[in-house]
């Protein structure tokens, strides 16, 4: 039903749809973030000032937006210093330009023209030639850089490409060498004023540190993983419900939600990763220092992992209900559902009668995290959890800021574990979850005729995950009682930063490189691939001339290919100031704004510059009609304009801030609004003579607005039309490859995983260093975990970075096809619950309590068919033994597998025939075949055992996300054919 015109009217109905968006937070950054262009223009109305920058005022304006005052103090600073050098560098390079420019005049013949000689007179096609080089050259590499590493190089290289663009197009035109030195040193100043207004509007006015939006974050966090329990228990609770005969659509309804709150849970987690980085390079005055924030974001990893695992049952029950059905195909279909409905069943009335407690526990122990940490006040958790009864455990709800609330966790934590316990042998009970043994010989090919189903697997791999999540909420709670005891939070002190410069260059650690390179190896060195065109070099000459080699492929990488895109998009405007014929109508129409338009806004595909194309130029027009209003409104008055700048300012800089989507086009608006007024208020206080002494005529603001409207749309459509010449880079391709990184990883990731499992099967856990070659060393284990949490966060960063470029997709017109995109968003998501399950995998085999002893090497003549070692083996042990003969966990199938896949789909090659993904629970297959007695339900109370199941559930999951894997890339590349060779050998 649509709202009445009455309702829509109504201010109060605004507050409804404003409010997610409009926190107090978010109105402060806004109000904050109109402050620099404002004062800027404002300080200009100074006859110290304005004397001093001239015409340029108006850039100034430009780089304060351009600075980001509104991020926080340590990555601005980091922002902030590099953009001083960029700007640095690029001028000292524009004086070198000027002066072999004048070189250049002076060596043409070209004599310095009296004072009365007309401006057009000024023109030497030897300068120009050499400015234009220079502009060339500079724009070239500066945005090659920036597209080697754009998270760091991005603002800076803005900042260097438009310097080096308003310096040089004017270079050729400068006939003394002082002229174009002061134009420079004026230019530099104004760059300098925008900064340091941006810098103290950022440090001074309502300062934002990293640290304050980690621990933000971590609250949120926390408020996500209630938000899944809740969602979880309510997925639960409407699945019993839905077998026995409810609304089949609040099923949809309740998965949707759960994905939802999951999805919610990732957005947090990689904000909390990326807050975390640059927290460790600020001084601040708090409590926490940078080692303990990043030990909290560890725990609450911790906690994420068992918590996405747990998310993933809808998935687990449609890959149980989905081989059922084809294992029973043939069968009578009444007896077939049936069958399938009460397994499923009973699967969620356990895992139901289950969930409440641990999402007590979980939600309170978190809370009282909070409480301990000092991140919500008593008051705050007062307000939801005062007076309430946990109804599914018949129990006052537990208060955090209770006297002794630590023993009384942990005492019903206890209780919840001892129950817990007693649930392999309550489900060995139950005939649900048991299939009476045949006399017959086993079928390898099902695992139903083994003594326990899987459906009891995967209670005990649920039953594990809720475990796990409360031993880590436990972990975490004694991290924040160990902060109390030792007088962390007794006083506030100054946390002084860990400076790290290489790590600002790099964006990521040396660790991560190395560790991501391969699988730890003991020589710890990198893996270096042979080169198939050239052998090693022999001799001095060959390894001298390696250099040449090294120059041609930096030219043809990726990087300096887009750089050389740049440079062309912004030369097709820029020669029009190094040609006798254009050159007045380059100053006098200011085409300068297409080229900084360019510069600011070109995308390395033609997704995002297409919708930028659109979104940008209506920004203009929204910003052209800002200024209107900005100027006509206050009749034109200087202080009325400056007020009523701040207030359009204000609104641009709400999408600036709520929509994150529209960042770049917020940009542009709120620079093309400023440069607007601020250039009519520039006039008047200089005066038409000194404000067009630079050759370009007075426009007043309806002529001038117009103007920057065309240059915004020109600079856009020669930015869409480089990104397609000469040859298009689309979003399409960049998912495509970037997906094949993805599984490359994915491969990677795997390696340290099994290598894991096999050290817990070895039981090999200890992480005591180890000397190698006189020289201590990691233990294997920390070595593989260091490497995990590597890989594992460089894949998180990938797979929303392929969300990104899946939805830019869109955008792009569908020449010769539509884009497949149902197909590669699928295959995003199997990726992303592979990795979550060999996470889990990982994380769930270094539990010491679980490991098997240590192994001894097996010979051939001793095999587990010794009844005598057999005998004095304990079950543990015995899974180990058989595990480590099994041939599937030698054969390193899934990381061949994945490599194929990302090799494919890299390449747009098909794959080869033949490739398979395992089968349903390999291990237990195994195991029956070799010591079918291992599976007896005298076994349930070994604690080894629910680590098997949740073992072989994970890998279950893990063989059925790559059969849907391989059939969406088979789909995607196709695969070789050898029918034709079949035929003839039959």
């Amino acid at each position: 039903m649509s709202p009445s015109p009455g309702q829509t009217l109504n201010p109060k109905s605004w507050r409804k749809h404003l409010k997610p968006d409009l926190n107090r937070h978010n109105l402060l950054l806004i109000l904050k973030g109109a402050l620099p262009p404002t004062i800027v223009i404002a300080i200009h109305q100074s006859s110290a000032v304005a004397n001093t920058t001239l015409t340029i005022g108006y850039l100034a304006a430009l780089l304060s937006v351009l600075s980001q005052a509104l991020t926080p103090r340590a990555k601005f600073l980091r922002i902030m210093l590099f953009d001083l050098l960029a700007t640095c560098v690029s001028a000292s390079l524009c004086c070198l330009a000027i002066f072999c420019a004048g070189k250049a005049r002076q060596n043409s013949g070209d004599q310095t023209p009296s004072s009365s000689s007309s401006s057009s007179s000024t023109y030497n096609s030897s300068a120009s030639a050499v400015s234009a080089i220079w502009l060339i050259a500079m724009i070239w590499a500066g945005n090659a850089l920036r597209a080697w590493k754009p998270m760091e190089l991005q603002d800076l290289m803005v900042a260097f490409s438009i310097f080096c663009s308003v310096t040089l197009t004017r270079a050729g035109t400068f006939v003394v060498l002082a002229d174009g030195l002061a134009f420079v040193a004026r230019l530099l100043k104004g760059f300098m004023l925008g900064f340091a207004i941006a810098t103290g509007v950022s440090l001074f006015i309502y300062p934002v540190t990293s640290r304050g939006l980690v621990f933000g974050n971590v609250t949120g966090y926390v408020g996500r993983i209630e938000g899944v329990l809740r969602a979880y228990s309510g997925f639960v609770g409407g699945s019993a419900g839905d077998w026995e005969g409810a609304d089949a659509d609040s099923e949809e309804d309740s998965r949707k939600r759960l994905k939802d709150t999951v999805a919610g849970l990732n957005a947090v987690h990689a904000r909390l990763q990326s807050d975390l980085f640059y927290s460790r390079d600020e001084i601040a005055w708090g409590k926490l220092s940078a080692s303990d924030l990043d030990r909290i974001g560890g725990l609450l990893r911790d906690l994420f992992l068992p918590l996405s695992g747990m998310a993933m049952l809808p998935d687990v029950l449609d890959m149980v209900v989905k081989r059922q059905q084809d294992g029973s195909q043939d069968s009578v279909s009444d007896a077939g559902g049936t069958s399938q409905r009460l397994d499923i069943e009973n699967v969620v009335e356990t895992l139901n009668s289950r969930i409440g407690e641990c999402s007590g526990l979980v939600t309170a122990g978190l809370q009282y995290v909070l409480w301990r940490l000092e991140l919500m006040t008593p008051k705050q958790l007062d307000k939801g959890n005062g007076g309430h009864m946990d109804e599914e455990a018949g129990r006052t709800t537990l208060d955090p800021t209770q006297t002794g609330f630590m023993s009384q966790f942990e005492k019903r934590m206890k209780e919840y574990y001892s129950r817990q316990k007693q649930l392999p042998r309550t489900l060995a009970s139950r005939e649900a979850f048991i299939t009476e043994k045949t006399n017959g010989a086993p079928d390898e090919g099902t695992v139903n005729d083994i003594d326990i189903r899987q459906e009891f697997f995967i209670v005990l791999f649920m039953s594990q995950l809720q475990d796990k999540l409360v031993k880590e909420t436990l972990e975490f709670m004694r991290f924040a009682d160990a902060k109390v005891a030792d007088g962390t939070m007794g006083r506030n002190r100054i946390i002084l930063p860990v400076w790290s410069i290489r790590k600002w260059l790099s964006g990521s650690s040396k660790d991560t490189k190395s560790t991501t390179s391969s699988v730890p190896e003991h020589d710890n060195k990198p893996t270096q691939y042979p080169d198939p065109e050239h052998l090693p070099p022999a001799n001095k000459w060959e390894r001298a001339s390696t250099v040449f080699r090294s120059i041609s492929s930096v030219i043809k990488s990726e990087q300096s290919i887009f750089g050389f895109r740049v440079a062309a998009a912004s030369f097709c405007v820029g020669i029009l100031a190094f040609l006798h014929q254009t050159q007045n109508f380059f100053v006098r129409q200011r085409c300068i704004w297409a080229m900084i338009v360019i510069v600011i806004g070109m995308s390395p595909t033609s997704g995002q510059t297409l919708l930028g194309f659109i979104t940008r130029i209506a920004a203009t027009v929204v910003s052209l009609a800002l200024s209107l209003m900005v100027w006509y409104i206050p009749d034109q008055k200087t202080a009325g304009v400056i007020v009523f700048l701040y207030l359009a300012n204000v609104f641009e800089y709400y999408f600036y801030v709520t929509k994150p989507q529209v960042f770049g086009p917020s940009i542009i608006a709120i620079v093309t609004l400023n440069v607007i007024v601020g250039y009519e208020l520039q006039m008047r206080k200089l005066g038409l003579e000194v404000g067009t002494s630079n050759g370009q005529p007075y426009y007043p603001i309806y002529l001038f607005g117009p103007y920057k409207l065309l240059a915004v749309a020109a600079g856009c459509a020669i930015s869409f039309i480089w990104v397609i010449l000469p040859y298009p880079v689309t979003s399409k391709s960049r998912l495509r490859k970037s997906l094949g990184s993805g599984l490359f990883l994915l491969a990677r990731f795997y390696s340290c995983m099994h290598s894991s499992i096999e050290l817990w099967l070895r039981g090999q856990l200890d992480d005591t260093p180890q000397i190698q070659y006189g020289h201590p060393a990691q233990a294997p284990m920390a070595e593989l975990q260091k490497a995990r949490k590597a890989i594992f966060k460089e894949e998180m960063t990938l797979l929303a970075r392929l969300g990104t470029l899946s939805h830019f997709s869109t955008f792009e017109p569908p020449i010769g096809g539509k884009f497949p995109r149902a197909t590669y968003d699928a295959i995003i998501d199997q990726v992303q619950r592979i990795l979550i399950s060999m996470a889990l995998m990982a994380q769930m085999a270094q539990s010491p309590q679980t490991q098997p002893p240590p192994q001894e090497t097996l010979t051939p003549d001793r095999q587990l068919t010794n009844t005598e070692s057999k005998s004095e083996k304990t079950w543990s042990t015995r899974l180990a033994t058989v595990a480590l003969q099994s041939a599937e966990f030698k054969s390193h199938a899934t990381t061949s597998l994945l490599c194929h896949l990302g090799s494919a789909i890299t390449n747009a090659q098909p794959l080869p025939p033949y490739l398979s993904a395992g089968g349903l629970f390999p291990l237990a297959r195994w195991v029956r075949h070799v010591d079918a007695e291992m599976l007896s339900l005298r076994h349930v109370d070994d604690p080894g055992f629910a680590i098997f199941g949740l073992l072989e559930v994970l890998r279950s999951v893990v063989v059925v996300e790559l059969e849907g894997l391989l059939g969406n890339v088979r789909q995607l590349v196709g695969e070789l054919s050898f029918d034709f060779h079949a035929q003839i050998e039959g």
